[in-house]
């Protein structure tokens, strides 16, 4: 069973320089204090919507609801193939500029200029006003004033990000860190097979995000993973450890030995042996050349992933067999939120690469839907208010980091604009 050495500060808790004591999850479900994280958390921060293989092409675009904050953005590249991004608001009338049947629902597609379904008025991809219908019925029209609301936006490693901030008070790479921003040397570009999962947890999107963030639940919620046959510790039952945990400014990172690491505890099913493939990927591991110099910046022995937690809802997890997951987590109200995962493959050049990517994904949404499973029952017990505190254990450091990061944020934002009651208590 694998156990590793703990840093020198005797505790990756105090490592991180955080407290040991008890915590609150408050933040979890007041609403006082998601009304205050909507805009000191998610319109102050760099949000990655997706990736540049969504715009594969001059006049690709695709829109991103971000209902919990009222909005919509279109992300389209242009035909100087600059990538743009856009409140998805006519400057008419309102009417929301881009949409198929239903206007609050995301799509996508090609086009070479927008048009508003309501009185024709249309836009270049560069955001410009095209055409008024009847323009001389209106009165000193001016083009500047017509344009469409732009939002910052920058790409890293082939992401797309926005800033909703008017002033950004950083930059994306300042945003991410040196040690984050390394990672654009991983080889993304070359794993273009993806499968996408979507679903609606009736959970605050912190609680899911602390779920992915430690693998203590590991022998309990995924125990028909482990292996009856192998030697057990008794009420403690198998000891996953993770060998390395380091903040990174308001992200965090694990790494692990992945499927290095307690290999005679796993058991291995008969579909997973028959299609060379399961929860942690495939069998076989392509070859996409160097991994870059961003990825196990612990430099452990044996290293099989890196879990990212970018702040403050996206995670980036590279495995050593050639593979990466993505995690969006989307706010829809205190209590509930939307979950995206995509697991991302090099394109398969046999049908039995094919196979084996299938089965994993299934195999991995499965898993996904286990971690899941539990999240209902967090939000209604810590929502009670039967305790007010809670007692994490030192393997779960990047949960306590990450409530403390949006507790200091909304706290923060919560005197600059002079608000009392903020729901911040710890």
């Amino acid at each position: 069973m694998e156990v590793f050495d703990k840093p020198g500060a005797g505790s990756w808790t105090s490592w991180f320089g955080l407290d040991t004591g008890p915590v609150s999850f408050r933040d979890s479900f007041d609403p006082a204090f998601y009304e205050l994280e909507k805009d000191a958390v998610f319109r102050k921060s760099w949000l990655n919507l997706g990736r540049v293989e969504q715009l594969p092409r001059r006049g690709s675009y695709f829109t991103k609801e971000l209902k919990f904050l009222g909005i919509s953005i279109i992300v389209v590249r242009g035909m100087d193939e600059k990538i743009r991004a856009f409140h998805n608001v006519c400057s008419h009338r309102g009417n929301r500029l881009v949409w198929d049947d239903y206007p609050d629902r995301e799509t996508r597609g090609m086009c070479r200029a927008f048009s508003c379904k309501y009185h024709g008025w249309r836009y270049s991809l560069d955001g410009q006003i095209s055409y008024v219908h009847n323009a001389p019925e209106f009165f000193d029209l001016n083009a500047d004033e017509l344009a469409l609301p732009q939002v910052h936006l920058d790409t890293w490693a082939g992401f797309i990000w926005i800033n909703l901030d008017e002033k950004p008070r950083q930059s994306l790479r300042e945003f991410l860190t040196p040690t984050v921003a390394k990672l654009e040397t991983y080889p993304f570009e070359k794993m273009t097979q993806t499968y996408v999962f979507e679903s609606e947890v009736e959970a605050n999107w912190k609680l899911f995000v602390d779920a992915f963030q430690e693998v203590y639940h590991v022998p309990y919620v995924h125990g028909k993973l482990n292996n009856p046959a192998a030697e057990q510790t008794g009420v403690d039952k198998i000891p996953f450890m993770i060998p390395y945990w380091a903040p990174y400014g308001k992200h965090r990172l694990f790494s692990s030995v992945g499927p290095l690491g307690n290999a005679n505890l796993r058991v291995r099913k008969a579909a997973d042996a028959l299609f060379q493939a399961g929860l942690l990927g495939t069998d076989y591991t392509p070859d996409v050349g160097p991994l870059g110099d961003g990825v196990n910046p612990g430099g452990i022995d044996r290293w099989g992933a890196d879990s990212w937690q970018i702040y403050p809802n996206f995670v980036v997890v590279t495995w050593n067999r050639n593979h990466y997951f993505t995690y969006h987590y989307w706010p829809l109200s205190p209590t509930r939120h939307k979950f995206e995962w995509t697991v991302n493959f090099v394109p398969p050049t046999t049908t039995r690469e094919r196979l084996a990517q299938e089965h994993a994904a299934m195999v991995i949404r499965e898993g996904g839907l286990q971690d899941a499973a539990t999240l209902e029952a967090t939000q209604m017990g810590i929502a009670s208010g039967a305790r007010k505190q809670f007692f994490l254990c030192d393997q779960e450091v990047a949960i306590r980091h990450l409530h403390k990061v949006a507790q200091d944020d909304v706290a923060a934002y919560a005197r600059e604009a002079g608000l009392t009651g903020n729901g911040t208590d710890r």
